[in-house]
């Protein structure tokens, strides 16, 4: 299995960072050359990834597609990359529905929109899914715990509490770095 991420941010970086400390047998994963610094330092870091030469080499080598982008960006360049019907490609844009998602791809593969938080990159926390896929689904369990909405109205919930993620993990890091400057040693 060869896995693509268009977009290398903090979610496809620790989603990456899972799957290198889990079972899942993959061959490669190949990354885009979007954020070079972060791409580089996924390199150095893991042995079975590459970085593309743009979106397109990613898809073409893929046999899974994950889109980590904004859904700005997304909306810009997911219409005019050439993805393949055998393709599964998993959406963590947050506000790019199903329906638009198979409207610019246009091609028919499996989409599923999943939403992965930080942990993930140590192989914890829950990952919703929408709609269901038994792939896709076996996957996430193998970094994490896979739940599975059918309904896509209800899969919003889960991204509107997973956007409070980010600011409860900035509220930590502050009061992490408070207790360091007042005397406390880090761990």
């Amino acid at each position: 299995m060869k896995l693509g991420f268009i977009g290398t941010g903090k979610i496809a970086s620790s989603v990456i960072y899972g799957i290198n400390k889990s079972n899942i047998n993959y061959k490669k994963i190949i990354v885009s050359p979007r954020n070079k610094k972060n791409s580089n330092l996924l390199k150095k870091k893991i042995k079975k990834l590459v970085i593309g030469k743009n979106n397109q080499d990613v898809i073409n080598k893929s046999n899974w597609v994950f889109l980590s982008v904004t859904p700005e960006v997304g909306k810009k360049i997911i219409k005019n990359l050439k993805f393949k019907s055998n393709q599964i490609i998993v959406s963590f844009i947050s506000s790019i529905t199903l329906k638009d998602l198979k409207k610019m791809v246009k091609v028919k593969a499996n989409i599923v929109r999943a939403i992965p938080l930080p942990p993930i990159s140590l192989k914890k926390g829950p990952v919703p899914i929408c709609p269901p896929n038994k792939k896709v689904k076996n996957f996430f369990n193998k970094i994490g715990s896979t739940i599975e909405i059918r309904n896509e109205k209800l899969s919003l919930n889960f991204w509107t509490m997973s956007s409070m993620m980010a600011p409860y993990y900035e509220i930590l890091n502050h009061l992490s770095l408070w207790l360091h400057k007042k005397g406390l040693n880090k761990i």
